[in-house]
């Protein structure tokens, strides 16, 4: 639907967008206004996640829309929307009955906290967040991180599993 690239461009400001669009085109290498599974790894790797090619078609898929096989800029914003979406509140999704999440939106969180996890400790540690954030032009402090961190963390290890990633871009 075209209404979420909306909502996309409303979550980012037109420097970032801009900052993502340098990102998209330098990996465009053929300037086509897409980039292929390749490309993306490249381009996530700038962002400073190590990612397989893999992964990168896994990712492709989850948000190519039109069945391109490969990703176009408004996909990889909708991507980037999904990393920082802990930053905003989305009214529309606090519903009376609490977060819920269905199986789509559960495989594209996996897929995304895998691509946050760049040491596959199977954990998303605080330097993993601050690192993202500063790529995407956030500042964030580590006692801000830290504090998010804890809004989630269960188990009280200071690091945020699988889970409580899914839990904290649910209720978020």
């Amino acid at each position: 639907s075209t209404q979420s690239t909306g909502q996309t461009m409303d979550i980012f400001s037109q420097e970032q967008v801009e900052k993502f669009r340098v990102i998209f085109e330098q990996f465009d290498k053929n300037g086509d206004g897409d980039i292929s599974a390749k490309e993306l790894k490249g381009a996530l790797k700038q962002l400073g996640q190590d990612t397989d090619t893999k992964s990168c078609k896994k990712m492709i898929k989850t948000y190519d829309k039109n069945r391109t096989k490969r990703m176009e800029f408004k996909e990889f914003l909708d991507m980037m929307a999904n990393v920082f979406q802990y930053h905003l509140s989305h009214p529309e999704a606090q519903q009376s009955n609490g977060p819920s999440i269905d199986m789509a939106q559960n495989k594209r969180l996996e897929d995304l906290f895998d691509s946050l996890d760049s040491d596959d400790s199977g954990f998303i540690d605080a330097e993993e967040i601050i690192k993202l954030t500063e790529k995407l032009g956030e500042k964030m402090t580590l006692e801000e991180v830290q504090d998010l961190i804890k809004q989630v963390d269960k188990d009280g290890d200071g690091r945020v599993n699988k889970d409580e990633f899914k839990r904290l871009m649910a209720s978020k």
